[in-house]
């Protein structure tokens, strides 16, 4: 039915659109034919939901659609919870009310018997000497008096006791008083408290010319010492007087006294001219003093004056240099001084040094545990570019599957330090997680998890997944995708879904006819 004058271009053209009218028309099979097994699913529940309906005997519209119908089931359902709730409840506080009338009896009986035997206890003990039975508070506060009063009466007996030793100690003091001012010989008219203190004075004074005593004698004893080696170095010094007499034929000591300071002069000049001598010779550089005044005799003496003058003339310059550096020195020493002649610089300097020892730990201790943070970081970067290609391709899969192809992958933005999670739509457009629906986060996050549990039984031990009611916010056919998800997480480990909503249950043994229902009942 083509043209035949149809060119290769619009061809292609046709055969292009050709595809997309096939594709539509495909889509429009799968389509009308998801919708006939939804109409087909609502009849089924329609009608069991009559059934039911019928089989608990109550009455509704004939023409009633599956939403009513499911309102009305539901209502009966929550009716028949609350009938069971309260006639538990009544049972229940049936229960209890016999159980607390069992225990007053008991009580009542237990109270009568401990008054029987508390009468018989106060009529035993000073209790009952009123010939009365006293009430349980009176007994109460007086028992309190008396564990009151227990420690002041043993308080009041340790200060008894006291008072009595102390009583005794003072007798004693008396007695020992008056018989050493006996034998002392003091006033014995006193009170013991005066001849006490006449006593101490005494004995006292008496430490005091016992120590003077002590004092006295040591230093006696020193003096006829120092007297001693007084003597002995007297006659040494009379010994040596006499040889140094004889020996210079003096007539006394200071004639000797001159000698020795004439013989002390000689040896210094002989001191300095032998100094003399050796510095000639190292000057000249020869061996004998004769060969030295040799040499010196042919010397120009003109020269050596000249020389002489010029060095005097550069010795003032030097001099006076000095004194102007000497100058300048005792000016730094005044400036130093004036700072202080405390440790307050060496404390600053110190400080200081101590400072910079600080900075430096803490400069190496940050750079350290900078470099570490640094490398864990790159590590996890590492592992996380490592195993994200995997997991975000199971991810994207498992979403898209879950969506019915309204995001057809998911991919990462970097953000400052961390990354964010970004779902790419069919269309091409692309949303952050925040900004997506509560649904649309629920359904991510089951793809997320389910990646996640594939990822970790690659290389681990298999364990249980469970999941509670996350698809409350799913439509059928969204909830249908993930039940296919669960199943095939089945194929490697055991799945649960915990649900209330009994639609899913139907729609997971659509998905998966091996699956294992169980119903709990609703006091478990």
């Amino acid at each position: 039915s083509l043209p035949e004058d149809m060119s290769l271009s619009q061809l292609e053209t046709w055969l292009a659109k050709r595809e997309r009218v096939l594709e539509s028309f495909t889509g429009i099979k799968i389509a009308n034919r998801e919708i006939e097994v939804a109409e087909e699913d609502g009849r089924q529940t329609q009608k069991k939901l009559v059934e039911a309906l019928k089989t608990a005997g109550i009455d509704f519209e004939k023409d009633a659609g599956v939403d009513a119908l499911k309102l009305l089931a539901q209502e009966t359902i929550d009716r028949e919870k609350e009938l069971k709730s309260l006639r538990s409840d009544v049972n229940k506080y049936r229960h209890e009310k016999n159980t607390r009338t069992r225990k007053v009896k008991k009580e009542r009986k237990a109270m009568g018997e401990w008054n029987r035997r508390w009468e018989s206890l106060c009529a035993g003990c000073w209790l009952g000497n009123e010939g009365e039975v006293p009430r349980i508070p009176t007994v109460r506060e007086t028992l309190k008096a008396l564990d009151e009063l227990a420690p002041l009466v043993e308080k009041r007996t340790n200060l008894a006791g006291r008072i009595k030793k102390m009583e005794d100690d003072q007798c004693e003091f008396s007695t020992e008083v008056h018989s050493l001012a006996k034998e002392l010989q003091a006033d014995e008219t006193l009170s013991p408290l005066e001849q006490y203190a006449q006593l101490e004075s005494r004995v006292g004074e008496a430490i005091l010319a016992q120590k003077k005593h002590e004092k006295t004698s040591r230093r006696l004893q020193e003096a006829k010492e120092s007297q001693r080696d007084n003597d002995e170095r007297r006659k040494i010094h009379g010994s040596c007087k006499n040889e140094m007499l004889e020996y210079f034929q003096v007539d006394s000591l200071s004639e000797v006294d001159a000698k020795l300071r004439k013989i002390e002069k000689r040896d210094d000049l002989k001191k300095q001219e032998e100094a003399v001598e050796r510095e000639i010779l190292e000057l000249l550089g020869v061996q004998s003093i004769d060969v030295a005044e040799n040499l010196l005799d042919s010397v120009d003496r003109d020269a050596i004056r000249s020389e002489i003058a010029e060095l005097e003339g550069r010795f003032k310059d030097q001099d006076q240099l000095k004194q102007e550096l000497f100058s300048d020195q005792k000016h730094v020493e005044r400036q130093i001084e004036a700072i202080g002649g405390d440790d307050a610089v060496a404390k600053i300097e110190e400080k200081r040094k101590l400072a910079i020892l600080e900075i430096e730990d803490g400069a190496a201790r940050y750079l350290r545990l900078r470099l570490g943070i640094t490398a864990a970081e790159r590590a996890l970067q590492i592992y996380r570019d490592r195993h994200r290609s995997s997991m975000m391709t199971r991810a994207s899969d498992a979403f898209r599957m879950i969506s019915r192809g309204a995001y057809k992958e998911l991919k990462t933005q970097p953000q400052k330090d961390s990354e964010v999670l970004i779902a790419v739509g069919a269309n091409g457009s692309s949303k952050i997680v925040s900004a997506l629906s509560k649904g649309t986060r629920f359904q991510l996050y089951l793809a997320l998890r389910v990646a996640g549990y594939h990822e970790f039984v690659q290389s681990r031990r298999p364990v249980p997944f469970i999941a509670d009611d996350i698809m409350e916010t799913f439509d059928d056919f969204r909830a249908e995708e993930a039940f296919r998800l669960l199943a095939g997480m089945a194929k490697t480990g055991q799945t649960i879904y915990l649900t209330h909503h009994k639609h899913l249950c139907e729609i997971a043994r659509k998905v998966c006819p091996k699956v294992q229902v169980y119903e709990l009942a609703s006091g478990n």
